[in-house]
């Protein structure tokens, strides 16, 4: 039992070095200290009336830096699940059956914004109304990589259970099941990290521009000019 409350402490002294410091060390040894007696260490926390949140916080960052770099690797079926609660109390959005609520972007909540980002960057967006729809998700999408968006709580034990899936996770910025708020730019951050819009938008400035339709309209006249002169020449 002593061995036992050390190991935790021990864990949890690298999980907050490691968040404070932006340095990770000993990750896995953290992950598997604080997943295995999760509720022993959250019932401590609670019963010496410290923010019990932290355990949850400690595990998502580390995750977040463990599968950093296989997250940015995936390019292809890239997902983002938003819980339900984000949305607003006068949204319409009709519930899917299969994919959930779909955000028809009326701008009453954040999910219309991070909806338009998302297409810019290639992301498919997912409004969970509860996790059964995430486990239809992945079955019938089978997404190679995904954000999740939720309180630390569910996001700990979310991506715990995806991590076949590499993943990052955003907090909300308040809870309470009901309108909550995300930072949409955390979300936006995450994106750029496998699709920088930059890149698409330069694409899409090289391939048309309003620049480009005036060149045109100039080398048309420029030809007729130089037909009409012609012909008065011959003429």
């Amino acid at each position: 039992m002593l061995f036992i409350i050390i190991f935790n402490l021990l864990a949890l002294a690298i999980g907050i070095y490691s968040i404070r410091h932006k340095k990770i060390i000993f990750p896995k040894f953290v992950l598997f200290m604080l997943y295995l007696f999760y509720s022993p260490v959250k019932w401590f926390f609670s019963a010496f009336s410290m923010n019990d949140l932290l355990v949850d916080e400690i595990l998502v960052e580390i995750q977040n830096s463990v599968y950093l770099e296989k997250f940015k690797a995936q390019t292809e079926r890239k997902v983002i699940l938003l819980p339900q609660c984000l949305r607003s109390s006068d949204c319409h959005a009709r519930c899917d059956p299969l994919y959930g609520f779909v955000c028809t972007k009326c701008g009453r909540c954040d999910i219309g914004s991070i909806t338009k980002e998302a297409e810019q960057r290639d992301f498919k967006v997912f409004v969970v109304p509860g996790s059964s729809f995430v486990k239809k998700i992945f079955k019938e999408y089978r997404p190679t990589s995904c954000i999740g968006v939720a309180c630390p709580v569910e996001l700990s034990e979310s991506m715990q259970k995806t991590s076949v899936v590499p993943s990052q996770g955003v907090y909300l910025i308040n809870d309470g099941c009901f309108e909550t708020k995300v930072n949409v730019c955390d979300v936006v951050e995450k994106m750029e990290l496998v699709s920088p819009v930059s890149e698409t938008a330069d694409l899409k400035i090289k391939t048309v521009t309003l620049y480009d339709f005036i060149d045109n309209e100039n080398e048309e006249t420029g030809t007729e000019i130089e037909t009409e002169t012609e012909n008065k020449g011959g003429r």
